[in-house]
């Protein structure tokens, strides 16, 4: 009994060890996975008929520079979309644009890391 005890108890500390801070690269790879869902959604709000005019009034509220300029990119794609293209296999369309943009800010050079709170 008392070896499981131990054993619960180094478990739980391990657990709660404080983790490594990320590297730039590990920064830059989250950053570009949250650039791609946001794409997913903003393909998902077209397809619910939200208009562009919204969405770039909802993008301008975002106050760091470079994810404005990454959704304003990605609205700006998704909206040049054909209106058939998204409603022909609608989470097709979400997952390609989705990676397409996440492989695009992947590719991207970056001195500068942006401020988000990844989740």
């Amino acid at each position: 009994m008392k070896k499981i005890l131990l054993i619960a108890m180094s478990l739980f500390f391990v657990g709660c060890s404080e983790k490594k801070p990320l590297t730039p690269e590990e920064q830059w790879h989250g950053f570009c996975t949250s650039v791609g869902n946001a794409a997913r959604s903003i393909v998902f709000d077209r397809q619910q008929a939200i208009e562009k005019a919204q969405a770039v009034e909802h993008a301008n509220k975002i106050e760091d520079d470079i994810t404005k300029k990454f959704i304003l990119n990605i609205i700006e794609k998704v909206y040049a979309i054909p209106k058939e293209e998204l409603t022909k296999d609608q989470q097709a369309v979400q997952e390609k644009v989705r990676k397409q943009m996440m492989e695009e800010c992947l590719s991207t050079p970056h001195e500068k890391m942006p401020r988000y709170k990844p989740f």
